[in-house]
């Protein structure tokens, strides 16, 4: 039998699961490493500022064709911008009522936010709380650091209002939808301090996300390829949170390369060789990539397909996407060959842009998880090592 990875076009198509819906495209704040504003793709200027209803329900009757075809009876929806409360509250309310009733019984679909926070009020918690929309915030650290990147566009810091308005997701109903806390790392800060002060929070997750880079355009305090600040900085991290800094916080980071190290799959789409079954819907029914691969360079998201012309097989089975679903396959003779493949998985897709070679990369933080992921496996070992003697021993 032929395996389907070494013939990329006949490897089998994981269906949709999950939708990045552009609910507006813009933003109240101006953040420094921004892949929507600041990484040299403009293609936002050319979107409506928001969804229309008749661009959300051709959206939806696409879910549900695509769906009872494949046989997917759950689908998760990202409502997402720019900064999504720039959208009125009703708006919320109608596509929450509105998904139900078109995807009706057979397919059920949960719903995210992400958000900034500045415009989160005690209204809004109570709506999403009614709705059952999770909402993820994202803040960058103590006040310093946080303000040194997130910013409005007259160079006003935002901390103070993105504190006001996480302090709403803080109360007891707050926490009901409150779903974790997106931090883009800073490596010339201490980690230590910018972790205890997320964890005071207690979010039910951290997720410590490199900023956006390539091979053409090397990311913020990386000097060279070679080089493993990022490494560092999450060892030391990783270090305090595993001997018991705040460990009841989970680091998704972490977690998730534990589950590979392990022999497990994980659930997120930057590590692992697992099919992503993840498109966006822009606010003019374009069907696209991954936002974050906008980071690569002009219309790096552009698939030339829109919800009223194209189902998502059509989608799904475009050359681009079909890089982030053949696993190995789609990735570089120096990946396939690494002994830590399985756990990295060539990193995530924006990352590993480079002009010569296109996607056919090792992300641009290589060496990095290469130390990260070698570090962490030998403060597994002895752990292991003591349970299999235990149970030995029974």
């Amino acid at each position: 039998m032929r395996d389907p990875a070494s013939e990329p076009n006949a490897a089998p198509i994981t269906p949709l699961g999950s939708l990045l819906v552009k609910v507006h495209s813009r933003c109240n704040l101006m953040c420094d490493y921004c892949y929507e504003y600041n990484c040299g793709n403009t293609s936002w200027r050319k979107k409506p500022k928001e969804m229309s209803e008749a661009v959300y329900e051709q959206m939806l009757a696409r879910v549900r064709e695509h769906s009872l075809r494949h046989g997917v009876r759950e689908q998760f929806f990202s409502l997402h911008g720019g900064e999504p409360l720039l959208r009125r509250l009703d708006f919320f309310r109608y596509a929450v009522s509105c998904a139900r009733e078109v995807l009706g019984p057979e397919i059920a679909v949960q719903f995210g936010t992400q958000t900034n926070a500045t415009l989160m009020t005690a209204e809004t918690v109570d709506l999403f709380a009614e709705l059952g929309i999770g909402v993820g915030v994202s803040i960058d650290g103590p006040e310093p650091v946080h303000n040194k990147n997130r910013v409005y566009s007259n160079g006003r810091p935002s901390y103070q209002d993105t504190l006001a308005g996480l302090q709403h997701l803080l109360t007891e109903r707050g926490r009901t939808v409150f779903g974790g806390i997106l931090a883009v790392i800073d490596v010339t800060e201490d980690p230590l301090p910018v972790f205890e002060h997320l964890a005071a929070f207690a979010p039910p997750s951290i997720d410590f996300l490199e900023p956006h880079g390539s091979w053409d355009e090397l990311p913020a305090g990386k000097v060279t390829a070679e080089d493993t600040r990022y490494g560092d900085w999450l060892i030391r991290l990783f270090d305090h949170w595993f001997d018991g800094g705040h460990r009841a916080v989970p680091i998704r980071k972490f977690e998730e390369l534990i589950e590979h190290l392990l022999g497990g799959a994980g659930s997120v789409e930057s590590f692992g060789l697992e099919p992503v079954s993840l498109l966006t819907v822009a606010t003019d029914g374009a069907i696209e990539m991954v936002d974050c691969i906008k980071a690569s360079g002009p219309n790096a998201e552009n698939l030339g397909l829109n919800v009223f012309d194209h189902d998502f097989d059509t989608a799904l089975a475009h050359p681009m996407m079909r890089l982030r679903q053949i696993g190995i396959a789609a990735l570089p003779p120096v990946c396939q060959s690494c002994e830590l493949v399985w756990v990295c998985g060539g990193g995530y897709l924006p990352h590993r842009y480079g002009a010569g070679n296109g996607y056919r990369n090792p992300t641009i933080y290589c060496a990095d998880y290469r130390k990260l992921i070698h570090h962490i496996r030998s403060r597994l070992e002895p752990i292991l090592d003591a349970r299999s003697g235990a149970q030995a021993a029974v």
